[in-house]
C-alpha cells in the first residue's frame, strides 16, 4: 500500500477459514458472529458480509446504530442487538428487522405497540443475569417474565433466551452460571413454553466447554484469532502497519520523548513512526482485579523504567523485533533501530503490536479477499446546512489496488 502511511491489514480469507473451522467444531449448533465495536476494529461491514458468506447464522451487534448500518449495507441475516434499547427505539428495531435483547417489560410493551402499528410480529431474545451483573433478568423472575409476554404481548415472539458468562476462563464460576441458566430454561420448558434458541457460550467458553454449546454460540475474539484456540488451526485476521518517516542519530545521554522519560545509553539510531496513542497504540487502561493484579500492573511499570519493554511497546521491522523508546506521543512514537546499522530507510514498513478494538476508526483498512485488494480510506466529509451549522459524515472511498 505505497500511498498509505499507516493502515490495518485485514485478511478476509483467513477470517473466512476461521469461521469454517469454528462451524466444523460446533457441528449442528448455530453460530452468531459478533461484529460489535466495528468488528473489533476490523471493519463491521466487510467482516459481517464475510461471516455470512462463510456460514455464520446470526450477526451480533451492541447497539441499534450498528444493526441499521448493516441492514443498509445489504446484510439480510438475523441481527441480534445485545444492549437493551430505549422504548422510543422500538419502532426502528422493527423497521430494520432487528432482534432486540429484552430484560424489562417497558421495552417489551414498546416493541409490542410498535409491531401492532406496523401489523407485524417482532422477535426478541430474553437475557438472564446468572452472575454478570449487567443486563438481564434475575433467574427467579424469568419464568414469570416469559408468562407475561406470552399472555399479554402477542405481537412479540420469544425467539431466544441467553446469558453472559463473567469469566469463562474459570471453570467453577462458569459451570455455576450455566447450571443456573439450565435450571431457568428447564422450568420454562416444563411450563409448556418453547423457546427455540438457547445460548450462553462466548469465544473462550465455545472452546473450553463443548457441552454448553446448546442451540447457538456467540463468537467474537475466536473468529478474529484473538483468544486461546485450543487445537483449532485459527489464525489472526489482521495486522497493523505504519512506515518510518524520519531517521536520526542521537549521541549517548540524549533524552527521547515527552517528559525526558528515556535517555539513550549508547549512540542510538532512532526511527520516527507516525503512530501514537490517538491511533490506538498503548491505549490500555489498567483495571486491576484485586491486589495481585494491581501488583502485576505495578511491576510492569517498574520493568519498563529499567528499559524492559512490554510486548505492546515493540515493533517488527524486516522480521526483527525492536523497542519503542520514550513516552508514546499522540500521533508519533520513536523506535531504537541501532542494531539495523545502515540497513534502514525512510518508508520502511513497520508492524505494530496493538489491540485492534482500540484502533482509531479513521485508520484506513486494507482488505484481502480471493487475490483481490480493496481499501477503505474511511474519509470524513463536512456538509453545511442552510444556516451556519455543519456536521461530519463518515464515508468510505474504495479502490482496487
Amino acid at each position: 500500500m505505497e500511498n498509505l502511511t499507516s493502515w490495518v491489514d485485514v485478511d478476509l480469507d483467513v477470517l473466512s477459514n476461521n469461521i469454517k473451522i469454528i462451524k466444523d467444531f460446533i457441528g449442528e449448533t448455530k453460530m452468531l458472529a459478533v461484529v460489535k465495536a466495528d468488528a473489533y476494529g476490523h471493519g463491521i461491514v466487510p467482516v459481517a458480509l464475510t461471516a455470512i458468506e462463510s456460514g455464520a447464522d446470526f450477526i451480533g451487534v451492541s447497539g441499534l446504530d450498528e444493526g441499521i448500518l448493516l441492514r443498509k449495507s445489504g446484510i439480510e441475516a438475523p441481527i441480534l442487538v445485545f444492549n437493551t434499547i430505549l422504548p422510543e427505539q422500538a419502532e426502528k428495531i422493527i423497521q430494520f428487522d432487528l432482534t432486540a435483547t429484552v430484560c424489562s417489560l417497558d421495552v417489551v410493551q414498546a416493541l409490542h405497540e410498535a409491531a401492532k402499528r406496523l401489523n407485524i410480529k417482532t422477535r426478541i431474545h430474553i437475557k438472564v443475569d446468572t452472575g454478570f451483573g449487567r443486563f438481564g433478568i434475575l433467574p427467579e423472575h424469568t419464568l414469570k417474565f416469559v408468562k407475561i409476554i406470552n399472555s399479554d404481548f402477542r405481537a412479540v415472539d420469544i425467539e431466544g433466551i441467553y446469558t453472559h458468562f463473567s469469566t469463562a476462563s474459570s471453570a467453577a464460576i462458569t459451570r455455576n452460571q450455566f447450571e443456573k441458566f439450565q435450571s431457568v430454561t428447564n422450568k420454562i420448558r416444563e411450563s409448556g413454553f418453547n423457546i427455540p434458541l438457547r445460548h450462553a457460550c462466548n469465544s473462550i467458553a465455545t472452546i473450553k466447554y463443548p457441552e454448553m454449546h446448546l442451540d447457538m454460540v456467540r463468537v467474537g475474539n475466536l473468529m478474529y484469532g484473538l483468544c486461546p484456540v485450543g487445537n483449532l488451526n485459527i489464525k489472526k485476521t489482521a495486522k497493523v502497519f505504519s512506515r518510518i518517516i524520519f531517521i536520526k542519530k542521537l549521541p549517548r545521554g540524549h533524552n527521547v520523548g515527552y517528559g525526558n522519560k528515556y535517555t539513550t545509553k549508547r549512540p542510538t539510531t532512532v526511527a520516527v513512526i507516525p503512530f501514537g496513542y490517538y491511533d490506538g497504540l498503548e491505549l490500555l487502561v489498567p483495571q486491576p482485579n484485586g491486589v495481585l493484579d494491581g501488583l502485576k500492573s505495578f511491576l510492569k511499570q517498574v520493568l519498563l523504567g529499567f528499559g524492559i519493554s512490554r510486548q505492546d511497546r515493540k515493533v517488527r521491522i524486516k522480521g526483527r523485533t525492536f523497542n519503542i523508546i520514550g513516552k508514546i506521543g499522540m500521533q508519533n512514537c520513536m523506535v531504537d533501530v541501532t542494531d539495523l546499522k545502515d540497513d534502514i530507510f525512510i518508508g520502511e514498513q513497520v508492524e505494530l503490536s496493538t489491540r485492534k478494538v482500540n484502533l482509531c476508526y479513521n485508520l484506513p483498512r486494507v482488505y484481502h479477499r480471493e487475490d483481490e485488494i480493496f481499501v477503505d480510506l474511511r474519509q470524513r466529509t463536512v456538509k453545511f446546512d442552510t444556516g451556519n451549522h455543519y456536521h461530519y459524515e463518515r464515508g468510505s472511498e474504495q479502490f482496487i489496488g
